[in-house]
């Protein structure tokens, strides 16, 4: 009964703005006894993949928590794994606002974000603060600027960063917003990227 107010409030926001602010409440949520209002229960079987067993088979997909700053909020909604940002070596803003679209009929969105987020230092932070207790992806990707011929020793920075502390990683190669990212995805790049990562 509550969403559909909610929902119209936040719809009178832009995107990035209301996005803001839901995440500001839901920090404050989880710290308050409000947080009954976003606990749920999800009665899936557990599921193993890849030698990693989730307690549920509802995940969260990466690039929603750029920060990791609702990792146990997301917990509490009932999700078995959490993805979170793509996160790169450095902080950096991001593409040019606006840079966040509704599709309202379709019920869904358009993100051409550019990975903004803090930085690996500020995100190991937050993940070391939650008490979450199901699987932390962690998305690793390179920074805009850092020159693609470079771009593997981003990926391994942030991976000798998170390795200790993610249930498994993934490696963005796939994103269209970061200038000639998609280079890494093809032949003797892609083998030696993913053998340094491997050997790493």
């Amino acid at each position: 009964m509550v969403y559909p107010l909610i929902r119209k409030a936040l719809f009178r926001l832009n995107p990035e703005q209301a996005h803001k602010i839901t995440f500001r409440q839901l920090k404050y949520i989880m710290h308050s006894p409000l947080r009954f209002l976003i606990r749920q229960s999800v009665n899936f079987k557990t599921t193993t993949c890849m030698g990693v067993t989730f307690k549920n088979p509802l995940g969260l997909a990466a690039g929603l928590d750029k920060d990791g700053e609702c990792i146990d909020a997301f917990g509490a909604m009932g999700f078995g794994f959490v993805e979170i940002v793509t996160v790169t070596p450095r902080p950096q803003p991001g593409n040019e606002k606006p840079r966040l679209f509704r599709l309202v009929e379709a019920e869904g969105l358009i993100n051409c974000m550019g990975f903004n987020n803090l930085g690996v230092d500020n995100l190991v932070e937050n993940v070391k603060k939650a008490k979450y207790d199901g699987i932390i992806g962690i998305n690793i990707g390179k920074n805009k600027d850092t020159p693609i011929e470079q771009g593997k020793d981003d990926y391994l920075i942030c991976m000798e960063k998170i390795y200790s502390y993610a249930g498994y990683i993934a490696v963005n190669i796939s994103s269209p917003n970061t200038p000639d990212l998609r280079l890494l995805q093809y032949g003797e790049v892609l083998d030696d990227l993913l053998q340094s990562i491997k050997n790493k």
